[in-house]
């Protein structure tokens, strides 16, 4: 390992800074940050809005790989990250545990999808390039980034940002530009449809932050609204979808998800109701 600011680093950043626009400077960049801490994985994924999309992933147990092709196929709409991103976030470094709710690791999420690939700690170089993201992922898979991990992190951040951003403008030039081009993306289109026919936009809100693994206290912060009232909006939510527990909420999640073709304004579970009275 060597450490930021010395020698040995400057040499790798300089060997780095010539790969910026080429073909292989994401992979460039992983091998680079794993000189100076341990990472287990490592990827890119950009945000636009409209879509997410794989950019670079290092080298990937099995297992990832196909939780990646699920998370590209819509699973990402419950990643605490899309919810972040949706509200628009500056340049930076984010470690993943100052951005998950308070109950992510209890919800059908989390246990049915992330822990089981075993991720254990993340940090991610976030690039804003017109509200659209370029998120370049570190991963633990067992274990967590230690205090001296996240100091040479946060030292170095500035430069790996940049690179980042010059290295997008350069081989993603014709997709930066369409991006300059166009409106601020909207992030939240399956949120705003899911249920629409059936619950008010109030219970809407509090369906996506239970999805998103917020308990009850965090989730009448984050609407401002009383305990009481958040048991209301459970009950009547549950209700009106026909459910008893927050795994047949996730399930209901999970098919409108697998339904295809609809319009973006369009609501899954209406489409679901009446295939199935068809």
């Amino acid at each position: 390992m060597v450490r930021p600011h010395s020698k040995g680093w400057y040499a790798s950043l300089a060997r780095l800074t010539r790969e910026v626009g080429k073909a292989h400077f994401f992979e460039f960049l992983s091998s680079t940050l794993s000189q100076i801490i341990h990472i287990d994985c490592t990827g890119v994924i950009f945000y636009d809005g409209n879509k997410v999309t794989n950019v670079f992933e290092g080298k990937l147990p099995k297992e990832y790989s196909r939780y990646l092709d699920r998370y590209l196929d819509g699973m990402y709409l419950l990643d605490p990250h899309y919810s972040f991103l949706s509200n628009g976030v500056e340049t930076g470094l984010y470690h993943f545990k100052d951005i998950e709710p308070d109950c992510f690791h209890e919800s059908k999420y989390y246990k049915s999808f992330v822990k089981p690939i075993g991720i254990t700690d993340e940090y991610d170089f976030i690039v804003n390039i017109n509200n659209c993201y370029v998120d370049f992922y570190l991963n633990k898979l067992g274990g967590h980034f230690s205090q001296q991990d996240k100091a040479d992190l946060i030292a170095i951040s500035p430069m790996i940002t940049q690179l980042i951003e010059a290295h997008w403008e350069q081989e993603y030039q014709q997709a930066s530009e369409s991006v300059s081009n166009t409106k601020p993306p909207h992030y939240n289109s399956f949120f705003d449809a899911f249920g629409k026919s059936i619950l008010t936009k109030r219970e809407q809100e509090v369906v996506k932050c239970i999805l998103h693994g917020h308990s009850s206290k965090s989730l009448a912060s984050k609407l401002n609204i009383s305990l009481s009232t958040v048991k209301i909006h459970r009950k009547n939510i549950y209700q009106k979808l026909d459910i008893a527990t927050q795994s047949e909420l996730f399930s209901l999640c999970i098919q409108s998800l697998s339904v295809k073709g609809l319009d973006v304004n369009d609501d899954p579970l209406q489409y679901l109701s009446n295939k199935q009275a068809s």
